[in-house]
């Protein structure tokens, strides 16, 4: 691209109010330099959360602040109606907030499954019951959008990367909770995802022999005992009643045994989660993303003190810190935009805090 192309384009973006005007720099022989930066505020993404028991869009500028989110109300599952269903509420909150589709630089969309990104694809998504859904194509074409995807554990890991417990690490794994199981891999600052794109799928790989039975017919996988519709499950069929998330947080509070022993069994498995997966990544941070996170004597310093444990008895030097999310229900909306960063910036050019 020709100095003449480039000096255009920008003076197009200073015109829209994109790019702005900096301080000059030192000469270095001719005309000192003015220096340009984008004004992070007109830029915007739009996100897209696809699980089994929630589905929301939002509109996001570039600092990852949510400026006006709607949950979903899907009369069905089936692709082509959800699809539908996200393009009517995407216009809708695009069309509220008087948002220029010009500086919208992309859709990202974190989805329960496994998902093929360069081809916009959802291989196999058996929470929602999807197999070989073109999403990326049917979005795409209907929002007029780029349209960027990705595995709802991989795109909290980049959320986290971007945003959160791991911006100032090079790698880091973040463990998906509450609406399912599996894992998000951070590498040298680069998302894992593997020839077959089924990296970080561990809620089906059985932790505890004997266990918890799961609905892939094996036993002691992680999902069950993370999964809420699981422990709300259990908790029905030992305590003869069901019980909702908070429910379930003061029932821990107050010590009630079966939610206490629900609690417990999913500190140690998430406990083996993190030493087994995190000790073979090497990774500097690991977060317990979901509502679990939220427990952090029962759950998060449980996994610190068993995996530190597990280095001291093996002799290796090495710290890796566990934490929770502190994105709340925010995480895959944050992790869809993450995936849109990602695309269009390298890590810490986006200035993110203040």
């Amino acid at each position: 691209m020709s100095p003449a192309t480039i000096t255009r384009i920008i003076a197009d973006l200073m015109n829209q109010g994109v790019v702005l005007e900096g301080k000059v720099g030192k000469s270095t022989g001719g005309r000192r330099p003015i220096y340009v930066h984008i004004d992070h505020s007109k830029l915007y993404i739009a996100s897209v959360k696809l699980l089994r028991d929630d589905c929301m869009v939002a509109v996001l500028d570039l600092r990852g602040k949510i400026l006006k989110q709607q949950h979903l109300k899907p009369a069905s599952l089936r692709a082509e109606k959800l699809l539908a269903t996200v393009v009517t509420s995407l216009n809708g909150l695009i069309e509220s907030y008087a948002i220029n589709r010009e500086h919208i630089i992309g859709v990202g969309v974190a989805v329960s499954g496994i998902c093929h990104p360069e081809e916009g694809l959802v291989l196999r998504s058996i929470n929602l019951g999807w197999k070989n859904v073109p999403l990326a194509k049917i979005l795409g074409d209907s929002l007029q959008l780029p349209i960027f995807m990705e595995n709802d554990a991989n795109a909290c890991a980049l959320a986290e990367m971007w945003l959160g417990n791991a911006k100032d690490t090079t790698n880091s794994m973040y463990i998906k909770t509450e609406s399912g199981a599996g894992a998000g891999i951070i590498s040298n600052k680069t998302l894992l995802t593997g020839p077959r794109f089924i990296t970080g799928e561990i809620g089906h790989i059985p932790l505890i022999p004997g266990g918890e039975l799961c609905r892939c017919g094996q036993q002691g996988c992680l999902e069950p005992y993370v999964y809420f519709g699981d422990v709300q499950a259990r908790y029905l069929k030992e305590a003869g009643r069901k019980i909702n998330r908070e429910e379930f947080v003061e029932l821990v509070r107050k010590r009630d045994g079966y939610a206490v022993e629900i609690m417990q069994e999913a500190a140690s498995a998430l406990a083996l989660a993190c030493a087994h997966w995190g000790i073979l990544l090497d990774v500097d941070v690991i977060t317990i993303g979901g509502f679990w996170g939220n427990f952090k004597e029962e759950i998060v310093d449980y996994c610190q003190v068993y995996y530190s444990s597990i280095l001291e008895q093996s002799g290796i030097s090495c710290q890796t810190t566990i934490a929770g999310s502190g994105f709340a229900d925010d995480a895959d909306l944050l992790g869809a935009a993450g995936v849109v960063i990602n695309h269009w910036f390298t890590p810490f050019s986006v200035p993110l805090d203040g």
